[in-house]
């Protein structure tokens, strides 16, 4: 069964690959969002993307070793 971060894993990484699809479609335009606003939502949901996964490593780690 999947754990608690790897369902935060899978929801941030789907929200961070939409707001990637809206930035290389420029559906951001027809939202009234500047590119740069729409290119540091993109930057902190990688940020996110990277802790959660970095947590996830760390759990697993600590799991194998019991």
């Amino acid at each position: 069964m999947f754990e608690k971060t790897k369902l935060i894993m899978l929801g941030v990484f789907t929200v961070c690959f939409l707001a990637y699809s809206f930035l290389v479609g420029k559906f951001y335009e027809k939202l009234h969002v500047s590119r740069a606003l729409w290119v540091i939502v993109c930057a902190v949901l990688t940020v996110i993307l990277a802790v959660v996964f970095i947590i996830d490593l760390f759990h697993s780690r600590q799991n194998d070793d019991r």
